[in-house]
């Protein structure tokens, strides 16, 4: 008897699965940049998510394995927000400079709740790139956070290459763990499209498969 063929927990179908999410969660990680708004980035980063799942569902139509598949794509929405996380708070902690602005403009981003979003000035007048979105001391969902308003000095931790938003220094030390996060959510997202890639067994062509539709007892018998 010949011994089986071990199966190979690398294919090229996972790969691609993971080529797929990784460009999404590096596109999610565009949204913590000043180049998009702050108040567009949800329905943007949804559509790009959705999109992910059609672009990697293309490929094999139907996939071998969607449910393993769909998990990694769940997945891989956790992936864009730790890429997000770790962008900003890298980005601010290795070069970023805390400086006294002053808000120059309120804007108010709509929505169900209230939003307000900051333009500030540095101490030579100069408009610093993007917005502060969240007031320090505010906290995310609280009703009674504190707000800014033009003419009002705060302190902040600002890029001086303008790649990213302004945040206040809270902001920038709670977001220090999020580098930890990015290679565990990477790693298990891998192992599921590697799984999600891997052939059914009734795809392995093994030894006495017959088309569809043909039988045992179609097949003619020998005379003799």
């Amino acid at each position: 008897m010949r011994p089986r063929a071990r199966r190979r927990f690398v294919n090229r179908l996972g790969a691609w699965y993971l080529l797929v999410f990784t460009v999404t969660g590096a596109i999610g990680a565009l949204a913590a940049t000043t180049w998009v708004r702050a108040d567009k980035v949800a329905v943007q980063g949804t559509v790009v998510w959705c999109g992910a799942l059609l672009v990697a569902g293309l490929v094999v139509s139907p996939p071998p394995r969607m449910i393993t598949l769909s998990m990694a794509w769940l997945l891989s929405s956790l992936l864009m927000f730790v890429a997000t996380g770790t962008l900003w708070s890298t980005v601010l902690t290795h070069r970023g400079e805390r400086v006294v602005a002053t808000v120059i403009d309120v804007r108010d981003g709509g929505g169900r709740g209230r939003h307000l979003y900051y333009t500030l000035a540095d101490q030579y007048d100069q408009r610093i790139p993007g917005e502060l979105g969240m007031w320090p001391g505010s906290s995310i969902g609280a009703s009674n956070n504190p707000e800014g308003s033009v003419g009002q000095r705060v302190v902040v931790v600002r890029d001086p290459g303008g790649l990213v938003d302004p945040r206040s220094p809270e902001e920038v030390s709670t977001g220090q763990g999020n580098p930890i996060l990015l290679p565990v959510v990477y790693v298990v997202l891998a192992v599921l499209c590697m799984l999600a890639g891997r052939p059914r067994r009734d795809d392995d062509n093994p030894r006495g498969w017959r088309p569809a539709g043909r039988s045992d007892a179609a097949d003619p018998q020998p005379t003799w």
